[in-house]
């Protein structure tokens, strides 16, 4: 077992499932809206393509959070000619926050592998930027809340800072782990999981199911493109002093 004091965990796409939970939540956010007036599944395909098409300009703040939701909804509309507008747009997705934390799934093999870790009394954590009551839903729903106690979910609307900023990983550490030496953070995102955890002097893992390719030079202590890697890691860490 390695030598780390500390563990944390990134949410969406990390432990939760992300693309389950969000077309699940979204399946169901249509059905209410609009019944069976037309097919979901065609209608996704369409809505996904505008949410991968804007995602950029969100994630560079060239959109506010609003107006991505609302472009992607209102263009998916559009090629389906139906009728929407700004009100319409900002009910369905205000409706989707309602709601989609009892849709939440874990990542496949990731709660054995938390009972693993746990069994072996390691302080395990959550850093999520995101809404404090769907964060937690979605821990809830998805069966992962024995695993951290409420004061071990660091969020970030509820503490006034966020990922990448070093100062939401250097507050963890003082909350959970004050005296801790090695933390050692896991996430999917390149920019604000590894490049945040590593300039807050935490190690990092490059949780990376879907192989995006790195944007920096930082080197994280491992890239796990599913759970079972992840586990082979934790359970025998790299020898930093071979090579």
């Amino acid at each position: 077992m390695n030598t780390w004091d500390l563990i944390c965990f990134d949410l969406d796409d990390t432990l939760i499932d992300y693309e389950r939970t969000f077309q699940a939540a979204i399946h169901h956010c249509f059905t209410t809206f609009f019944g069976q007036q037309f097919d979901f599944s065609s209608w996704f395909i369409t809505f996904k393509q505008c949410c991968d098409r804007y995602w950029n300009d969100y994630a560079c703040r060239r959109l506010t959070r609003t107006e991505y939701r609302r472009l992607r909804f209102l263009e998916t509309m559009s090629v389906y000619n139906r009728k929407a507008d700004h009100q319409m747009a900002d009910a369905f997705q205000d409706y989707f926050d309602q709601v989609v934390g009892r849709f939440s799934v874990p990542v496949g093999g990731l709660i054995p592998l938390l009972h693993w870790l746990r069994n072996r009394s390691v302080p395990l954590g959550v850093i999520t930027n995101g809404t404090g009551r769907i964060q937690r839903e979605k821990l809830y729903y998805a069966g992962l809340h024995p695993f951290f106690s409420d004061e071990a979910i660091i969020i970030s609307e509820e503490v006034g800072m966020k990922k990448p900023d070093r100062a939401i990983f250097s507050y963890t550490k003082q909350q959970l782990a004050p005296h801790c030496d090695q933390p050692l953070f896991i996430g999917d995102s390149w920019e604000l999981d590894v490049v945040g955890a590593l300039r807050a002097n935490w190690q990092a893992v490059y949780f990376n199911p879907r192989q995006n390719a790195p944007t920096t030079f930082h080197q994280p202590v491992a890239v796990c493109n599913n759970v079972n890697e992840l586990l082979v890691l934790l359970r025998e860490p790299p020898d930093e002093g071979k090579g």
